[in-house]
């Protein structure tokens, strides 16, 4: 039998979202409220919320790293009041950070800015939170300094809310970061260059499974340097749904990613302006360019 505790967290420490198990509850758990919040409240309470995510995070990557009680641990932030406009120059290490309650019609909460994270900090997760841009550059621009990073649930968005003309790049651009993970997401917009772009360096156990990814004015998800892998442990694309203008997928010729069980669209005729896959680790992979369609690789081991 699970017992509700007053901020929402069951008696095995556990809040269920979405009907599914997301977070770790083994550390501590601070809250965040946009709105109501205040950075000199100690945060551990709906009550007694913090007010900003980067003083925030700080607090916990502190604590994360205070001693060998915490070490092995994850903390947990839940982030709830509209949306947040700050830049995240910085992740807690081995954190959840859980979007919760509502922005606008959109479930959870939304972080406006465009963010390239600096500090040392591994294993940080983004669950269920909303990100837009405030310039038109690339949303999340990620190196192996936060290797380990994971985005489950979220959307991003190609224009701001306040629909200004603010246009990103790229949602997400990854340079050797390796075990990242991109699951169940949205990306949603006229992107202007790669939706998600996988630059050069280490990219062992990436993965990319479950998106939608509907409207970018260029690519989808590319890998736009030479990746590369380590000890077998390949990257895998899979089971994305994929509606852009031009390359819906390209892993390069010779590719370090699996390439399974992938629906995409583009208004590019088949062939390689609308995808370029290494048909040698594919399965699966449908690919419709100008109102032709063909399997990647086809049952006779073809690749156009």
């Amino acid at each position: 039998m699970i017992t509700n505790f007053p901020n929402g967290i069951s008696s095995f420490g556990v809040p269920l979202i979405g009907g599914a198990q997301l977070a770790d509850m083994s550390g501590t758990i601070y809250f965040v409220d946009g709105n109501a919040g205040n950075d000199g409240n100690d945060g551990l309470s709906w009550d007694y919320p913090k007010k900003t995510l980067l003083h925030t995070f700080s607090v916990s990557h502190t604590d994360i790293a205070r001693g060998s009680d915490r070490w092995a641990r994850r903390n947990t932030i839940f982030i709830a009041g509209d949306s947040f406009t700050e830049t995240l120059t910085a992740f807690p290490q081995k954190t959840d950070v859980i979007g919760v309650g509502s922005y606008n019609g959109h479930k959870g909460a939304s972080i406006c800015g465009n963010h390239a994270p600096v500090n040392s900090a591994v294993g940080t997760r983004f669950i269920n939170v909303n990100f837009e841009p405030v310039t038109a550059a690339d949303i999340m621009t990620l190196t192996g300094a936060t290797w380990g990073a994971e985005f489950i649930g979220c959307s991003f968005k190609a224009q701001d809310s306040g629909d200004s003309g603010i246009i990103a790049i790229s949602a997400i651009q990854f340079t050797a970061c390796p075990h990242d993970k991109v699951i169940n997401c949205e990306f949603i917009g006229a992107f202007t260059g790669d939706v998600i772009d996988i630059a050069a360096g280490a990219a062992s156990s990436m993965v990319i499974k479950g998106n939608t990814i509907i409207g970018g004015a260029n690519d989808g998800i590319v890998v736009s340097g030479v990746a590369t892998i380590s000890k077998g442990r390949r990257g895998l694309i899979a089971d994305n749904y994929i509606d852009v203008a031009a390359k819906t997928i390209d892993t390069r010729a010779t590719s370090v990613f699996n390439c399974v069980n992938n629906r995409c669209i583009s208004a590019n005729a088949v062939g390689v302006t609308s995808y370029v896959i290494d048909a040698s680790f594919a399965a699966g992979n449908v690919i419709t360019g100008a109102g032709a369609a063909i399997t990647i690789p086809d049952l006779l081991g073809r690749t156009s």
